[in-house]
């Protein structure tokens, strides 16, 4: 069964509003409207005293996409997030700390993002990045709280488009509660494949 708390519920209904604004938004515009779905792998660092090393996980979802003229468009990318990412034993002891290992983490992400066409097939895209933890009950500090905040975020994101390849740099702050790493962020580069439908 599929626990849906108020916290997922509103950045969903956030998601919709957007999307429907955008598709309301687009009839000012260039009327230009895509739909497409992608897949790829990503790599995941967090910053601060508690992590190490990179860690690999994987993306999947789609693209909608608003025509504003020839050369521009917005692009939103609701998407599956898989990000995995090492804590070290440095905070193992405290009991506001988390034992060692690599955790999973489950995000739904939903960038929102100015693209600029030069060509046909190369795109550079910049723009806000909203994140919200799904497992936010998976992982406990050593006082047993939770590690690592549910509550929606917002990153940034910068992406290549290149034909069927995609590259995008994501960066979300907050993302924990371990002690002493209230400002740390996850970095993450992601690489894979994007196919547009329509």
């Amino acid at each position: 069964m599929i626990k849906i708390d108020r916290l997922k519920l509103k950045h969903c209904t956030l998601v919709c509003f957007l999307i429907v604004g955008l598709f309301g938004f687009k009839t000012a515009c260039y009327g230009q409207i895509g739909f497409g779905l992608r897949v790829g792998g990503n790599i995941s660092r967090a910053s601060g005293n508690a992590f190490g090393a990179n860690r690999m996980g994987y993306q999947l979802g789609g693209d909608l996409i608003f025509g504003l003229n020839s050369k521009m468009d917005i692009q939103v990318e609701p998407s599956y997030n898989l990000t995995r990412i090492r804590v070290n034993d440095n905070t193992a002891s405290l009991s506001g700390g988390l034992s060692k290992g690599t955790r999973s983490l489950k995000y739904l992400n939903t960038p929102v993002y100015l693209k600029v066409n030069f060509t046909r097939k190369f795109s550079i895209l910049g723009g806000l990045d909203l994140n919200m933890l799904l497992n936010d009950d998976a992982y406990k500090l050593n006082d047993g709280k939770p590690a690592f905040n549910s509550r929606t975020r917002i990153g940034y994101a910068l992406g290549i488009d290149l034909g069927a390849l995609y590259f995008r740099y994501r960066q979300f702050k907050k993302n924990n509660k371990i002690v002493d790493n209230w400002d740390a962020h996850i970095d993450q580069y992601q690489l894979g494949f994007k196919v547009r439908l329509f």
